[in-house]
């Protein structure tokens, strides 16, 4: 890529300068592990910048968590604009900036961002975004966030990153693969032609079955290693078990909790419907009190049963002088406290619900998608999974 003769520094593998030069407005890219796709992401997002017309162009690469952003791509960014005229760096906000000469007289405008952080998305407006690992993020990054925030100037997205399961990413996939107006490639690494096959078979022998299926083989069945559920959400929905679920009137909702400080709170609505468990809709949001969740529960159709809420509901507020079982009380709602668990149990007692159970496909999407990426937190120091799980945006719906 050149602007005014000079040299991003940027040479792309055959699959890079093809991939350029046939995607369109939204596109999904599933890439073996080493296939280089930072570098064509950056890339993608600094020519798209030289070559827009507006007015103060934005764009933003979103990994899914601002550290990742900061390790993964920032030194790529620096490297790439490094040449061209008019760059300013703001390291503190992982943030490259261009000055354009007139006629524009404006800046092009890069930054990292995390999707662990989406409220920093919120309100802004993007000519081009990329979403690295999206098997990783928040699934909400796009409806809520980046799909408006792209729409007044037309703006580009393109999601990229390997398999982890057949979580929301792959969704994606499937529905990019469906739809004319997006562009949709997987590349393996037995076919790219990027790693030597000798190299390949190495890894191959280093590695499980599973793990090289995903990794270099962009095999979506594969089980995500460290997930808790991944193999039997899979198995739900071969059987059919994540579709529509309906309400039931004759049978009472009952909710469970996970009560967020300064976090999202969550709610599954379930009924017991002969001898199986029906969930007919999950609810979860952050910064609003404890009224805003018990409005949302007035304002559904629903005859509830039982409000369990966790054990830590029990302890007083020193700001109120009130536990939030009591809260929730005064607010007209009886509540039950759920005794505390060792992780170890309730994920066994999860792994023996799930069988039993029919999910609502869509007022039970984002609920569902925490369910097939729960993991376990990775230990870099000892290079193994702890016994505990990770605690990110899959945390709430399934605690």
């Amino acid at each position: 890529m050149e602007v005014k003769h000079i040299s991003t520094g940027y040479k792309p593998q055959y699959w890079q300068g093809a991939t350029h030069s046939e995607m369109k407005r939204f596109n999904v890219l599933v890439l073996h592990r080493r296939a280089g796709k930072t570098v064509f992401s950056i890339n993608e997002m600094i020519d798209k910048g030289l070559r827009n017309n507006l007015k103060n162009p934005k764009y933003a690469y979103i990994a899914p968590t601002y550290k990742q952003a900061s390790i993964i791509a920032w030194d790529y960014l620096l490297d790439y604009t490094k040449n061209l005229p008019g760059v300013d760096v703001h390291k503190k906000d992982l943030e490259v900036t261009i000055q354009r000469p007139p006629p524009w007289d404006d800046k092009i405008s890069y930054r990292l961002l995390g999707s662990d952080n989406p409220d920093s998305l919120r309100g802004i407006y993007l000519d081009g975004a990329v979403v690295d690992e999206f098997a990783q993020c928040d699934p909400i990054i796009w409806g809520q966030i980046l799909r408006p925030a792209l729409s007044d100037r037309k703006g580009w997205c393109t999601f990229i990153g390997t398999p982890h399961g057949k979580n929301h990413f792959y969704d994606r996939y499937m529905k990019a693969v469906a739809n004319p107006n997006w562009f949709a490639k997987i590349l393996r690494a037995d076919e790219s032609g990027i790693i030597p096959r000798a190299e390949l078979e190495e890894m191959r022998a280093d590695m499980t079955e599973d793990e090289y299926e995903q990794e270099m083989l962009c095999n979506f069945s594969s089980a995500a290693p460290g997930v808790y559920y991944g193999k039997i959400m899979a198995q739900l929905r071969r059987d059919g078990r994540v579709r529509s679920v309906p309400y039931d009137p004759s049978v009472p909702v009952d909710t469970f909790w996970d009560l967020g400080i300064g976090d999202s709170t969550a709610i599954w609505f379930r009924q017991r419907v002969g001898i199986n468990w029906h969930y007919i809709d999950y609810y979860e949001k952050s910064g609003e009190g404890l009224e805003h969740f018990v409005k949302e529960l007035r304002d559904r159709p629903y005859a509830y049963g039982r409000h369990v809420v966790p054990h830590d509901a029990a302890a007083r507020d020193l700001s109120t002088g009130m536990t939030r079982q009591e809260f929730l009380r005064k607010l007209g709602l009886r509540v039950e406290i759920q005794k505390r668990q060792a992780i170890d149990d309730r994920v066994q007692a999860t792994r023996v619900i799930l069988p039993k159970s029919y999910f609502d496909e869509v007022k039970c999407q984002r609920g569902v998608s925490a369910l097939e990426d729960y993991q376990k937190e990775w230990d870099s120091k000892l290079m193994m999974y702890k016994n505990k799980p990770l605690h990110n945006w899959t945390s709430h719906g399934c605690d």
